[in-house]
């Protein structure tokens, strides 16, 4: 009856934004406005803004797996979204939600949020680009249900807008990758200038200064997404900064063996690291010997850009092709050695493969190694892998998987007693293995570190439900709700807590609150029926 969770992504989300010394670009384009004029059109300073301001056609998908139809209504003053799905027993189940933001540049697929509770929560359906149409949204394909109960996390809106804001009605203070998320906060640079300091002397990050892995760090804190990314204790998506070594705050963790054959919508990073060009040139080769984050490359001039790049390390003469088959491509390095491949985790997408293969078709492995290592290596902690074993194994669970996580996670608090995270991953193990007691103590003491630990509050609530001490459940329940309003597990079992305290009418609106979210949920439109028979016989 009473239902435990396990959530990939358990850190609470925080989106209040530490401001300190940030000033917002339109006080760097005051000096720099031809950089800024530039860097305007890229993808990044597009990455993200109000749905308001975009102009789309509308659009109705059919996302067979969930049997339901989405459309997005865009010729009016509201942007929206509208289901439908007639149920097995003829109800039908429709709704609307106003979509507020956007999230990408279009350059590839654009995604939305609309608000719920006061959180905010992702749509199912996306407009992609290339294929100029909608479609359901990235992992979404086999939802077999209505789902609209996906919050939006920081780490995703982190790479997308700067200056993230507490407020659902004002996610983020700029819907772009702003200077400062490259350069630093900006108010002592610009104090620097306005006193007449030195140029020298300007207190501002210029990321092809900085040692290598700090310079690296500035493009993997968004484009290195790994299998897993392992928070650092008191660390969040949001306080790295430039001048930083990312695992400072968090570590990315990638199989030591890599499946080649795959293609990550965001695998650029991993995909150059791999290739034989990065490992001959070391520190010498980054993402910005190619690319210049404030401008664009026009399609006409790509392919003798990036041709000159390459001649920056390699010789003409160092093409075997005969000049005959090589015009035929243009004389083009990229078309052979850097084709656009599809994406493995997206749709109606191709990206670049940045792993600069001999050839194009030149034989991938087929399959990953079982081992996770960490990108970079420094200071990385047994607490590090044993989280990221753990974050596997929930994402493909099995015994071995799971008694593999057991045993690190184990280790991990051994060494780290008191670490919340470790502690209800662990927790949770011990409830999968059938040690009950050990799980109980160890999401309390995961709680009394960190109170908003949706894991702990959810199942140390299951816990106390099957002791019959419901009152505090329900309590702890509803605490996680107003963290995630998405969360269905809990929604549930508080719906029925407070049904069997005898309060119907409370049990309805929570039900009816879930349904929000999860507008077919069988579970909840069968309580929805029971216990508002329950509240009218009150």
């Amino acid at each position: 009856m009473w239902l435990l969770i396990f959530l990939i992504s358990a850190n609470s989300i925080v989106w209040a934004a530490d401001s300190q010394g940030y000033i917002g670009s339109p006080a760097c384009a005051r000096c720099h406005a031809g950089i800024s004029k530039k860097y305007a059109s890229t993808a990044m300073a597009q990455a993200s803004g109000r749905a308001s301001d975009l102009h789309l056609p509308d659009g109705q998908v059919f996302a067979a797996a969930a049997n339901a139809t989405y459309s997005a209504s865009w010729q009016n003053s509201n942007r929206e979204l509208r289901f439908h799905k007639r149920l097995a027993d003829g109800t039908i189940v429709e709704g609307v939600k106003k979509l507020t933001y956007y999230i990408g540049s279009g350059a590839h697929a654009r995604g939305f949020i609309f608000t719920e509770q006061g959180q905010p929560f992702q749509a199912p359906i996306a407009y992609y680009g290339a294929a100029r149409g909608w479609d359901v949204a990235p992992g979404y394909q086999d939802e077999t249900s209505i789902f609209l109960a996906r919050k939006v996390e920081t780490v995703c809106l982190n790479c997308h807008a700067s200056g993230l804001n507490p407020s659902p009605t004002e996610l983020f203070q700029e819907g772009a990758v702003s200077c400062e998320r490259c350069h630093g906060p900006g108010e002592s640079h610009v104090s620097a200038v306005q006193s007449g300091k030195p140029h020298d002397s300007l207190s501002i990050v210029n990321p092809l200064k900085l040692a290598p892995q700090q310079r690296d760090s500035v493009c993997a804190q968004c484009h290195l997404t790994g299998e897993t990314r392992v928070l650092k204790p008191g660390r969040s998506e949001t306080s790295f900064r430039p001048g930083d070594l990312l695992g400072q705050h968090v570590v990315p963790f990638v199989w030591a063996s890599p499946d080649k054959a795959e293609l990550k919508v965001v695998g650029h990073f991993e995909g150059l690291w791999q290739s034989k060009c990065k490992r001959a040139s070391g520190d010498r080769l980054s993402c910005l010997t190619c690319h210049d984050p404030h401008t664009n490359v026009p399609d006409s001039e790509k392919v003798a850009y990036y041709r000159q790049k390459c001649l920056g390390c390699h010789q003409q003469s160092s093409c075997k092709l005969p000049a005959a088959e090589r015009s035929l491509k243009n004389d083009s390095c990229i078309a052979c050695h850097m084709p656009k491949r599809e994406s493995t985790d997206g749709q109606h997408t191709a990206f670049t493969d940045h792993s600069i293969r001999r050839t194009a078709d030149s034989g991938p492995q087929t399959s990953h190694s079982p081992e996770l290592v960490p990108f970079w290596p420094l200071d990385t902690t047994e607490r590090d892998y044993a989280l990221a074993y753990a974050d596997q194994s929930w994402q493909h669970p099995n015994a071995a998987s799971i008694k593999q996580a057991h045993d690190k996670l184990l280790a991990a608090w051994s060494h780290s007693p008191g670490d919340p995270a470790v502690a209800a991953q662990l927790a949770y193990t011990w409830d999968v293995i059938g040690d009950r007691d050990t799980a109980e103590t160890l999401y309390r003491q995961a709680l009394k570190a960190d109170p908003e630990n949706l894991i702990a509050l959810t199942n140390l609530g299951t816990h106390l439900a099957q002791k019959g001490q419901i009152a505090q459940a329900d309590d702890l329940w509803r605490k996680a709700l107003t963290i995630n309003p998405g969360l269905t597990e809990p929604g549930l079992n508080l719906a029925r807590g407070e049904a069997m305290e005898g309060h119907a009418t409370e049990a309805l609106e929570i039900i009816r609150r879930l349904l929000s979210l999860n507008p077919d949920s069988a579970a909840a439109l069968k309580l929805l029926s029971a216990k508002g028979a329950d509240a009218r016989r009150q």
